[in-house]
């Protein structure tokens, strides 16, 4: 967020850059007209009402001018970035930037051409199911308009426009009794149009859970093809549409929020929307992160998440990052910033074996450990993915102490301390891995092959959920590979596999920022496999872990969501002096930290 400005500066103007978009919302309880500029543009007039949240196209940086008392307040604002103009005891009103991790993409920080956002259209089919009573030309007219008001709301948003493609039946499982059931039954019977969605209403009964949340439909993340909603929940035509518009949400990138008034809360259908005043709106980071996803529709075909192009991950995960910061392990956007992550950090398809090489012959009693220690965790894993399980840092936590447990008892015959801290190290690193880094890298690779099947990892991969370390989940997957390479390899060489992951990290496709915080993680693993290994009180010390504090220092303040070229800039190459300073300063930070 740029800072206030008490006079409109002139932007110098630079290369083009792709147009972009900013997300504006009015928290006063008066109208407010705004007025924007930009470089070689004609201003725009933007009037919002009460309770408004909009997108602005521009092409660059630019300067938005606030009516205030005693005089106009103009604010610097960046693309992809969310403001929120609040009463001011003062001024009337103020302007305020929403805090997003990271740094911006630099085409971000540049002015470009005028920018253009046509409406992205998605056909969507309407169907019900087999159990709805209704005549045919009923429900077709209900569903219609119920489409037709949740696709207002999405254009005035951010431009996306749902038109029917047409209305169908489809017979649904009549032992399906559970959202997640019906939704997957709808996708096996009935396929999307291209970028396009199915949306199919049930009138089967459903099971209700007491703590599942928003409960009236379901969708995968997305781009989501398919989503299902439940008929005669809510009651209120009102209250339905505003489910659909949840979902919708949810199946085009929202996620839940702790903003009581936005139609992503997590408690619908409590009667908000059939007040006379209510006005059915977006927060404003969700509103960006839709603005985000249509952007990446206009530009080309997104299928799946490794589509979006580079810059658009690295918008995305800058707003993720926020979510998550308002809403503290929520899944949803762990999951985003999981599913990122992982397209940076696993390698290319065609650079990994078909399969792993055979297990060695000559089983050693450290890989039967290091086997229990893996099975131990992908138990807890799945009694984690129930409702209310653990999530973030507790269920890494709940981790370390199932595998230490396992450790402990592991049935190995003759096992030594070890046997049994080797086993530990080793079986935690691959249960925490869910890249195939482990798999692909030459240096771990056939060890790895002795501790796991392909079956038996994709069965933990499908459960494992988003464990993190220090709120992150990029820190606890370095984390893991750091404890790989310190338990397989001296530790000199760990720390050379350490910083060369980090530079390879520069060049990676996606590349949505790097920082020292990652490295910490790497070197906080290594050094974790430093402990005594003569006896198991280290091990029964961990079985009681409290926290992830004890497996890494804390990393605040540590340089982190640089671009290639200004992390070069900063710290040059593996040898330059300032990054051997660096590298020095975070030796010192994770030595006394990894101490359980």
């Amino acid at each position: 967020m740029r800072r206030l400005l008490l006079a409109v500066a002139a932007c110098a103007v630079g290369p083009a850059a792709k147009a972009g978009v900013v997300v504006v919302a009015n928290f006063t309880p008066a109208e407010v007209t705004l007025t924007l500029t930009e470089p070689g543009r004609e201003k725009q007039t933007i009037t919002l009402q009460p309770a408004q949240v909009a997108p602005i196209g521009v092409g660059g940086p630019a300067v938005l001018v606030v009516p205030a008392t005693p005089q106009h307040l103009a604010y610097d604002l960046d693309p992809y970035n969310a403001y929120v103009i609040f009463p001011d005891a003062q001024t009337g009103r103020r302007l305020e930037g929403v805090e997003l991790p990271g740094m911006p993409p630099d085409q971000d920080t540049k002015p470009g051409g005028a920018p253009k956002r046509d409406p992205v259209r998605v056909p969507v089919t309407l169907m019900v199911d087999d159990a709805d009573p209704r005549a045919e030309v009923l429900w077709k007219d209900v569903l219609g308009k119920r489409l037709a008001a949740a696709s207002a709301v999405f254009e005035a948003h951010c431009g996306i426009r749902f038109e029917p493609a047409g209305f169908t039946v489809w017979k649904s499982e009549p032992q399906a009794s559970t959202v997640p059931e019906l939704l997957a039954d709808l996708q096996q019977k009935v396929k999307a149009p291209p970028g396009g969605l199915v949306i199919g209403w049930t009138s089967r009964k459903v099971e209700e859970k007491p703590k599942e949340l928003a409960p009236f439909g379901g969708s995968r993340h997305a781009p989501a093809g398919h989503l299902l909603m439940r008929e005669w929940a809510p009651r209120e035509e009102a209250e339905r549409t505003e489910a659909l518009v949840h979902h919708l949400g949810r199946a085009f990138g929202a996620v839940p929020v702790p903003d009581a008034g936005s139609v992503m809360r997590e408690q619908l259908g409590n009667g908000l929307a059939l007040h006379a005043q209510y006005r059915m709106r977006f927060d404003p980071l969700n509103a960006l992160v839709l603005n985000v996803w249509a952007d990446e529709r206009r530009s080309g075909k997104v299928e799946a998440a490794p589509d979006l192009s580079p810059a658009g991950r690295a918008r995305l995960k800058r707003v993720y990052g926020a979510l998550l910061k308002a809403k503290p392990g929520d899944p949803s956007a762990l999951a985003y910033l999981n599913e990122f992550d992982r397209d940076v950090v696993q390698a290319p398809k065609k650079d990994v074996p078909p399969e792993p090489p055979a297990a060695p012959k000559a089983d050693t009693k450290r890989d039967a450990v290091a086997r229990a220690v893996v099975n131990a965790v992908t138990a807890k894993a799945r009694t984690a993915a129930a409702p209310g399980g653990a999530t973030g840092d507790e269920l890494t936590v709940a981790y370390v102490r199932a595998a230490a447990t396992a450790a402990i008892t592991a049935e190995v015959e003759n096992a030594t301390a070890d046997d049994r801290v080797g086993g530990f190290l080793l079986g935690l690193a691959v249960a925490l891995d869910d890249t195939d880094a482990l798999r692909v890298d030459e240096a771990t690779r056939e060890q790895v092959a002795a501790v796991e099947s392909n079956e038996a990892r994709d069965e933990r991969r499908d459960v494992l959920g988003n464990p993190t370390v220090r709120g992150r989940r990029d820190l606890c997957r370095r984390f893991a590979a750091g404890v790989a390479a310190g338990e397989l390899l001296p530790r000199q060489a760990a720390e050379v596999v350490a910083v060369n992951r980090t530079f390879q990290m520069l060049e990676g496709p996606g590349t949505a920022g790097v920082g020292l915080p990652a490295l910490a993680a790497d070197l906080a693993g290594i050094e974790f496999t430093r402990q005594p290994r003569e006896d198991l009180a280290r091990l029964t010390q961990l079985a009681s872990l409290p926290n992830t504090a004890a497996l890494m220092p804390d990393v605040g303040g540590l340089p982190d969501g640089l671009s290639a070229e200004r992390f070069t800039a900063r710290y040059g190459s593996a040898t330059d002096p300032r990054f051997l300073a660096a590298l020095d300063d975070l030796r010192r930070r994770v030595r006394p930290a990894t101490k359980p």
